[in-house]
């Protein structure tokens, strides 16, 4: 559960949630909405936008808002091509309903997202065609508008094989700022992105953001321009499509915050927690394991001294994911080291390039991108030098 999301949607909450479709004897319709009465010809609002979440060829495929009777319906039509469809096509659309003065921005990825969903399923098994399975739809429609509208996110079973996964973005006033000991983790699926939605740059870069590599790393092994590269990653933030996290060491030192509790108040949250950071080919972890381990988190423990502690937790949590889930929902933060210089120094030497940044406003990541050296050749250059120290913050 993101608590900025589900913020933004109790202050700019969904008024419905619609499926339409084109009937081959009734043409263009609103077949199930929840709640019953929002899109209406007494509310003027379905004749305003009938056209557009049924529309003509030339609009198919495409994400459509219309701004109608202080209304913003949004939706992304498509046309299934197929000899087992009356006239040989089926045209069907899921949206939504907003006040004319929200932002449909943050909506927009899950009505695409639900869009390739549902797409997926009729061509799998016929479900939104057939009148069998078509019936559930008004169900998943009341879910979808209850859990969006509570906690900014949702998760609807379609079938035995097909789990929806959606959630709104909210809008962030400013660009985060990027720097190159930055990791971005990808908070949503690129596959459910058409490539014609990314830029060249972005196209190049997004195989690499796996949430291990900073951004530094990506731009050198993607080969794009250092600062194209943070240009990419901070327009991807302010989407809330990457989330920034610090890079994983065994040597870092993290603490837990409020945030964690928030944990044991929602079951759909501890689901989603222990599949992501579950061991992959072992026993699958408890709430209590990943609780232990979160809690062990504290000042001068290290990530490995965790592991070493915990070594039975630690044989069904993957470590790595467990510290990627706590930065991604804020349950846990990183205490960074700080170098600073206690004297002058007026030599250019190997060094003096280390002195150069500890002035205490570098973390030991921002230093080890600028020098190009990693965590222990660092650790070694700050043992052999007398006259740096460390702060921890």
């Amino acid at each position: 559960m993101d608590p900025a999301a589900q913020l933004y949607v109790k202050k700019h909450p969904i008024e419905c949630m619609f499926f339409s479709e084109f009937h081959h004897k009734q043409g263009p319709r609103i077949t199930y909405q929840y709640p019953d009465g929002c899109i209406t010809k007494e509310s003027g609002l379905l004749e305003a936008v009938i056209n557009y979440i049924i529309p003509k060829p030339d609009l198919q495929q495409k994400l459509i808002t219309v701004n109608a009777v202080g209304k913003k319906v949004i939706g992304c039509p498509v046309c299934l091509n197929n000899s087992k469809y009356p006239r040989n096509q089926y045209v069907f659309n899921f949206g939504l309903v907003l006040d004319n003065e929200n932002k449909s921005s943050p909506c927009i990825p899950l009505i695409k997202k639900l869009s390739t969903y549902m797409v997926e399923v009729e061509k799998e098994d016929s479900f939104v065609s057939s009148e069998a399975t078509k019936s559930r739809i008004p169900d998943m429609l009341k879910q979808m508008f209850d859990q969006l509208n509570k906690k900014g996110s949702c998760t609807i079973s379609v079938n035995e094989s097909t789990t929806i996964y959606l959630k709104i973005f909210p809008p962030t006033s400013l660009p985060p700022a990027v720097y190159d000991h930055h990791v971005p983790i990808l908070c949503v699926d690129p596959e459910d992105y058409d490539a014609n939605d990314w830029d060249l740059t972005t196209l190049q870069v997004l195989p690499f953001i796996d949430g291990f590599r900073h951004v530094q790393k990506i731009a050198s092994t993607a080969d794009v321009d250092p600062e194209l590269t943070r240009i990419c990653v901070q327009n991807l933030a302010f989407y809330n499509l990457v989330k920034l996290i610090s890079v994983f060491q065994y040597t870092n030192v993290y603490i837990t915050t409020s945030k964690v509790n928030l944990i044991m108040d929602d079951l759909e949250f501890q689901k989603e927690c222990l599949n992501y950071v579950a061991r992959t080919g072992h026993q699958r972890p408890s709430l209590r394991d990943v609780m232990t381990l979160y809690c062990g988190l504290a000042p001068g423990v290290k990530v490995q001294d965790l592991c070493l502690r915990h070594q039975d937790e630690i044989s069904r949590v993957n470590e790595q994911k467990l510290i990627q889930f706590g930065l991604i929902h804020e349950m846990i933060r990183k205490i960074n080291m700080y170098p600073v210089t206690l004297k002058p120094v007026h030599h250019s030497s190997s060094k003096s390039n280390l002195h150069k940044y500890a002035t205490g406003q570098f973390s030991s990541e921002e230093v080890c991108c600028k020098l190009g050296v990693n965590q222990s050749e660092l650790h070694s250059r700050l043992e052999q030098d007398h006259n740096i120290v460390t702060l921890w913050k």
